[in-house]
């Protein structure tokens, strides 16, 4: 039999985590053979033990595993069939990938090259969708949903656009055809601004901008960061009459909820909120339990509105992850939630020049799932799992040479 050497399927398994993270953009199929594969070639390489050991000191990492723990409680004193409490306790499988990928992605050569193939997936998505939008080109999709759906789409495009600005602003990283990294940073920016109507999109490049650009920036510096960013939203909603009218819809709705006479996105939005929040006053402490929600707010809820008001839709999810979380888990497991998210924020354990790259990615995250739950959805989840672990894993000794035996030369004889 044939020994494959530990460190191959090491490289397998950071192989299939790039197949994943790329692939979850365009086909969950694609993206869940990535999973599978990383986790089998993880678990087949003999060293995942000893790569799990080194990262579980680390309080990014015990925090999310104590989170998951609480999580995992909750199943046993939620109120609804156990089928219900495992498939809700699943979709923390985020909290496992960000482990496994902090745990083998220790060198940087195949840091680097996760995130080139990030940019070659999403730039290929970019140019497409633009040219569709421009009538250049015909899709099987509208322009605005090529990656699956706007918010995916938005929100992929917005964190290649951070990391072309890190790469410019971090030049000894990747050296290679600089000229590419501002060009398809304005890519980006332009297919997010005209094109895909993602307000999550919007939040996770203004933000992240701000905090890239302001990283090492003095007091005064970052005042002008903060200024002339607020001057180029300004701009932005000015000449982008999409823009504008997506943030504008956001608003109207949210302000004017009680006045609306048909369903719409922020409207219903914040009738979960306010519903939410009253089953939290009633399980302020441990919650409903893992995958109690749904039924808790459906029982809220009953006899609440008339049986033809569009209020008295029921939800699985009051999309907003925090509410989410603090309903089922109560206020013990949003604090360990809040406190793995600092944990996260100030790891230093990998190089420093990551670090901000993560950070502002990170709070991107945080201010979307104030609208959804996008630490825990399947396609955002994951690729937020995975930027993190790949940007914060500590740098591991060069791997051992494979040893030289002994060189024997034969001489002819006379």
């Amino acid at each position: 039999m044939v020994k494959i050497e530990s460190y191959n399927m090491i490289d397998l398994a950071r192989i299939a985590v790039i197949i994943a993270c790329v692939g979850l953009l365009y086909s969950p199929s694609v993206g869940t053979v990535g999973l599978v594969g990383a986790v089998a070639a993880f678990l087949a390489s003999g060293q995942a033990v000893v790569r799990l050991k080194r990262v579980l000191s680390r309080p990014s990492v015990y925090w999310a595993l104590l989170f998951l723990g609480i999580v995992l409680i909750g199943t046993f004193y939620a109120g609804v069939p156990w089928a219900v409490r495992w498939m809700d306790l699943s979709k923390w499988r985020t909290i496992l990938w960000f482990v496994l990928v902090l745990a083998i992605f220790d060198e940087r050569r195949w840091r680097e090259r996760l995130l080139i193939m990030f940019i070659a997936g999403t730039a290929v998505g970019a140019i497409a969708s633009s040219a569709a939008a421009a009538g250049w080109i015909t899709l099987w999709r509208p322009p605005e949903h090529l990656l699956r759906i706007s918010g995916t789409q938005g929100m992929a495009f917005a964190c290649a656009a951070l990391i072309c600005a890190w790469i410019i602003s971090e030049k000894e990283l990747i050296r290679p055809v600089p000229w590419v990294w501002p060009l398809l940073g304005l890519v980006y920016v332009t297919n997010i601004v005209f094109v895909t109507d993602s307000r999550s999109g919007y939040a996770i490049l203004g933000l992240g901008l701000g905090i890239l650009l302001s990283w090492k920036a003095s007091w005064k510096g970052r005042l002008l960061i903060v200024a002339g960013l607020l001057l180029a939203l300004g701009l932005a909603l000015v000449v982008s009459p999409r823009m504008y009218g997506k943030v504008q819809l956001a608003v109207t709705e949210w302000a004017h909820e009680s006045e609306l006479e048909g369903l719409t996105s922020f409207g219903i939005r914040r009738v979960w909120y306010l519903n939410t929040v009253e089953v939290i006053r009633a399980h302020w402490l441990v919650g409903v339990g893992t995958g109690g929600f749904p039924e808790a707010y459906r029982e809220h809820i009953a006899g609440k509105y008339p049986s033809e008001d569009w209020r008295s839709l029921a939800t699985t999810d009051p999309h907003n992850q925090y509410l989410g979380i603090f309903a089922q888990q109560g206020i013990v497991g949003l604090a360990v939630f809040l406190a793995w998210l600092v944990a996260v924020g100030r790891d230093r354990s990998g190089p420093p020049v990551y670090r901000n790259l993560a950070v502002a990615i990170l709070c991107g995250w945080c201010v979307t799932s104030l609208f959804s739950s996008h630490f825990r959805t399947f396609v955002e989840g994951h690729m937020l799992a995975t930027f993190l672990g790949v940007l914060l894993a500590a740098e591991s000794p060069p791997r051992p040479e494979p040893p030289v035996g002994p060189i024997i030369i034969e001489g002819a004889t006379g």
